[in-house]
């Protein structure tokens, strides 16, 4: 759903709408995968003109354009009625679709197209999946028979007849093929179910757990893969850091850390002996070391302003506490260690915008070994 395209190396949690909307423009430069035959940039310029020209393009050329693709393209563009094949009156149709009476072996999908007028809407005639035809269910001598008349007497009743099974057949055909495409569905965000199918996996589906903290859903959507997976390993975080922010990663697992201890576990006098046996369970003090329950994210080296935007105040350290929350939750303790590289080590100036303790050092570095001394604890902030 995200492109991993970047603009540049300095550039934190890229716009992943934005990367959507890139990656739907890309598609429709490239030419259509069901016999389309014309590039979809055509169709892109059409779009950008209105839907006349379109209208146009298909009635004077028909044979280039793709059934799919049409069908998407005339849906995107009436987003005021009904998905094709959902529709629950023929009123609410955004185009008819009947086939062509022929017995010939088309090379292309699409025969011909019909401007709407007032009294009846556009039709998209086929030249396959339908009833007449060598391929066909219905014996061939209909298939003359619904020609004849429409050739010589310009009779249609037999044929419209039928079409009326044809456009439910061919709707129910798009809407099969557009319900699992992200992109096709991606053309009506307000009602896009692909997104809520992925979303489900990793508990995006419902409404209420939308848009409810500083990562974009549609970032959660391209991480899904990962998220969703029964195993949160650590190539994982870092392959999810590493994309959104798009900076170096590394994490230092088994941390150690000084862990408070409940106050029955502690050694006093008078107490029980599960915790008063020397050289077996006893604990001096209410604190004990363990290095099971915490890893430390190291991130860089960083130039300044990469370094500057991942501070906890800053917008990008938020979606950096939030993101590795969505990944593993809270069952675990972690730091963030920032490397800046020597090169960016700023000195210090009396009146700059300096934050003491976060961006600013006494004196100058003399070898030239990275500044790595600052650890932030996220998590403690947000309390």
């Amino acid at each position: 759903m995200a492109s991993e395209n970047r603009s540049t190396s300095d550039a934190l949690a890229p716009d992943v709408n934005n990367q959507i909307d890139e990656k739907l423009i890309a598609e429709d430069t490239e030419v259509s995968t069901d016999n389309a035959g014309i590039a979809s940039k055509n169709i892109t310029d059409t779009i950008t003109d209105g839907i006349t020209e379109l209208e146009q393009l298909l009635k004077d050329k028909p044979y280039q354009f793709g059934f799919l693709q049409t069908l998407r393209r005339f849906e995107s563009l009436h987003d005021d009625k009904p998905r094709i094949g959902k529709s629950s009156r023929p009123i609410d149709d955004i185009l008819r679709l009947s086939q062509e009476p022929s017995m010939a072996f088309s090379t292309s999908t699409l025969a011909s197209y019909k401007v709407a007028n007032d009294n009846e809407l556009a039709t998209l005639a086929v030249n396959f999946f339908g009833m007449f035809g060598a391929n066909g269910p219905l014996p061939l001598h209909l298939t003359e028979y619904a020609r004849d008349r429409l050739r010589n007497s310009n009779d249609a009743t037999f044929s419209a007849f039928i079409d009326i099974f044809h456009n439910r057949m061919l709707s129910l055909f798009y809407r099969s093929w557009a319900s699992a495409q992200p992109t096709a569905n991606f053309d009506r965000p307000q009602d896009d179910r692909f997104s809520v199918y992925i979303g489900a996996l990793f508990g995006l589906g419902m409404p209420s757990l939308r848009n409810r903290d500083e990562i974009p859903d549609y970032a959660k959507l391209h991480f899904s893969g990962r998220l969703s997976s029964y195993t949160h390993n650590v190539e994982g975080l870092i392959a999810t850091i590493k994309s959104f922010f798009n900076i170096p990663v590394d994490i230092e697992e088994f941390v150690g850390e000084w862990m408070k201890l409940p106050t029955d576990c502690c050694c006093h006098l008078g107490g029980s002996i599960n915790n008063a046996t020397l050289g077996e369970n006893i604990t001096i003090g209410d604190y004990a070391w363990q290095c099971q329950q915490k890893f430390r994210i190291i991130l860089g080296p960083l130039s300044i302003k990469q370094y500057e935007k991942m501070l906890p105040e800053k917008n990008s350290g938020k979606q950096l506490r939030t993101l590795v929350r969505n990944y593993i939750g809270d069952s675990m303790n972690w730091d963030v260690k920032l490397v800046l590289k020597n090169e960016n080590i700023p000195i210090m100036i009396l009146g700059e915008n300096d934050y003491l303790g976060w961006n600013s050092w006494i004196g100058e570095c003399k070898d030239n070994t990275d500044a790595s001394d600052m650890v932030l604890e996220p998590m403690r902030d947000m309390t």
